[in-house]
């Protein structure tokens, strides 16, 4: 991206950023003032008796006048507080995208997806379909730094405040979507985000919210999964219909006990030590009803407010239309605000409560509230967890498009074809890496890429992987322009032994090229990386099996990209659908130097022994391998 647009967006995040410390200033006044009101409100109605207790009724008047002004008080500070913490999430926000832009290489939230508890992961399922996918393996994950120290991919990738967009993202990055249609839906909605910046950042914000709320968020979707009608057996309901008559007649013998008819104190004694004993039977089946809800207030109100931003912020149209249909069906005041406040209701203790259920059977109406409501609503709010989840990936997509200096919009296309140009690897400083182009199509299937050590040649391959995966997910690749049809995407480029699974180093690679060898094509065409084939084995069948795979990837309908040292694999190139290119290094007595840009043609230079002589190897060493190689 020219660096004047790179100014450009840094010059308006300052701006808003501004803008938004301002709010946040009048914000703070506000909920000042409306405190000290509230106070004020409450002191007058609680001592204005004084100066008018010679006037009984008008003191008791003027009481009820403050009384409400102090409701009123208490309800304008509430919103006043809500408008604060909603400011100072934007404000979070809008620091954290400064953060970043410019293509910072540095995580802002988690740089690992979180652990998924099966349960879970069963019970919320992502509100838009992805389409066909291709699995990404542990192999390729690792091959392409998804969760790499420091930074990532994924650390690069994620903004999300809550563990459900963090389970969503790693979905995304975990199965490549391999339908053109699918991935171009998705990328229409990625970059309405990243062209929206305010609405983009007021959507997040609202979503930050649900920071350090995790395990509430995971409890609630299992507390709406698993609720179920309350049972109503004889004594429920005979309970439910007692309760209004129990009521009004312990008002009216509390009242005739107050002034002196004493006679009915027995009556009432007797009423309420039945309901004691009937209220205790089904005590137990209420709070196990009641208690999974009682830390679950903020999970609640987290997703209304989310909800609500959907509804307000996004458009109507495609896949952000279906987002906003859910968060509106779920911001409507009988949904996630009347959960709220039933489970607000069961969020009490003491004297007064434990009176309450001998009098009315309170918990038993708290109980049948929250399970009505949830039995009524549960396919909203499941809709509306799922596209907060979906919100939250697709809005660090799209900070992540917009925040890179350099990105493009790829173009998908039912041709055989691989571009990309000016590509860069976004783990690497923009400032620092060098562009490099490759192209792939039914004319040239293979590159073949030589070179020495620290050339270039594994961050190139990781260059391609890297930006396939982000333009199959519907983000910017970091490329000046990219041209692709949607690729399976396999990598061997860098294998390890598995003491568990008794693989030696060999055998995991031998196991992994198998996987390209055997690629039937079924789901989606085969883009294989590979770095210096069975190079976990002795020369000569290295070079043997080398060649004979290289020869049938070529023969296959596959992309390869295949980096090596061995000449003779750059020689296959000949008279076949590829090319082979080398990277370049001068070399001085200090060491080689490096320009890191791709070059036709199989590499003619080696710094091996340069780099042993720099490196403070006896002279004797150096001399017998160099006569070595020149035999």
């Amino acid at each position: 991206m020219p660096d004047h647009q790179e100014s450009r967006e840094a010059q308006w995040l300052s701006g808003f950023a501004s803008d938004v410390t301002q709010s946040l200033r009048q914000d703070r006044r506000r909920e000042s003032l409306w405190g000290w009101i509230r106070i004020g409100t409450f002191l007058v109605a609680a001592i204005i008796w004084i100066p008018l207790r010679a006037n009984p009724a008008i003191a008791l008047g003027g009481s009820a006048v403050f009384v409400i002004g102090f409701a009123a008080a208490v309800a304008r500070h509430r919103v006043a507080k809500a408008t604060r913490q909603a400011t100072e999430n934007l404000r979070l926000i809008t620091s954290e995208a400064i953060e970043r832009c410019g293509g910072k290489v540095v995580a802002l939230r988690n740089n690992k997806p979180p652990e998924t508890d099966a349960e879970v992961k069963g019970s919320q399922l992502p509100t838009l379909d992805d389409g066909p996918t291709c699995p990404m393996t542990e192999q390729e994950r690792e091959d392409l730094d998804y969760c790499a120290e420091p930074t990532g991919i994924y650390g690069l990738l994620n903004r999300c405040s809550c563990v459900w967009g963090e389970r969503r993202l790693q979905e995304l990055m975990q199965n490549l979507p391999t339908s053109a249609t699918h991935i171009a839906a998705r990328q229409e909605s990625i970059r309405w985000l990243a062209k929206h910046h305010e609405r983009r950042l007021r959507l997040m914000a609202a979503a930050a919210g649900l920071r350090k709320q995790d395990a509430a968020l995971d409890s609630m979707i299992k507390a709406v999964r698993s609720t179920g009608p309350l049972t109503n057996n004889s004594l429920c309901l005979l309970l439910q219909l007692w309760a209004i008559p129990s009521a009004v007649l312990s008002m009216m013998m509390a009242v005739l006990i107050s002034i002196g008819r004493y006679e009915w104190t027995a009556s009432l004694a007797i009423m309420w030590t039945i309901n004691a004993l009937c209220f205790l039977k089904i005590h137990r089946r209420l709070r196990a009803i009641i208690s999974p809800w009682k830390t679950l207030v903020p999970a609640v109100e987290g997703l209304a407010i989310v909800a609500d931003a959907m509804a307000r912020f996004l458009p109507d149209s495609g896949e952000l239309g279906v987002l906003r249909r859910a968060g509106a069906d779920a911001a409507k005041p009988e949904v996630l605000r009347s959960l709220r406040n039933r489970i607000a209701w069961g969020d009490s203790g003491g004297m007064m409560h434990a009176l309450c259920n001998v009098v009315f059977f309170y918990d038993l109406h708290v109980a049948k509230a929250i399970t009505n409501c949830v039995l009524r609503y549960r396919p909203q709010i499941i809709s509306a967890s799922g596209a907060s989840a979906d919100l939250e990936a697709f809005a660090g997509l799209a900070c992540f498009a917009f925040e890179q200096p350099l990105t493009c919009w790829p173009r998908f296309e039912e041709r055989e074809q691989l571009s990309i140009v000016s590509g860069l690897h976004p783990l690497i400083d923009s400032s620092e890496a060098i562009p490099n182009d490759v192209l792939l199509n039914a004319d040239c299937r293979t590159w073949v890429v030589s070179g020495s050590n620290m050339a270039g040649k594994s961050t190139f391959l990781r260059m391609i992987g890297v930006n396939t995966v982000l333009a199959q997910i519907g983000t910017t690749p970091t490329a000046t322009d990219m041209t692709l049809q949607p690729h399976q995407l396999i990598t061997d480029l860098r294998i390890r032994d598995d003491l568990a699974k008794h693989e030696s180093y060999f055998l995991a690679e031998v196991r992994q090229l198998r996987r390209m060898v055997s690629h039937n094509g079924r789901k989606a065409r085969l883009l294989g990386l590979v770095d210096e084939p069975f190079r976990g084995t002795n020369s000569q069948e290295r070079v043997a099996a080398g060649i004979a795979v290289v020869k049938h990837l070529m023969d296959s309908s596959g992309f390869f990209v295949i980096a090596t040292h061995e000449k003779t694999l750059c020689d296959l190139t000949e008279g076949n659908a590829a090319v082979c290119y080398h990277f370049h290094e001068e070399l001085h007595q200090s060491g080689p130097t490096f320009d890191y840009r791709l070059k036709p043609g199989a590499a003619t230079r080696r710094n091996a022994l340069l780099i042993l002589a720099r490196e403070g190897y006896p002279e004797a060493i150096v001399q017998t391998a160099r006569a070595m190689c020149s035999d």
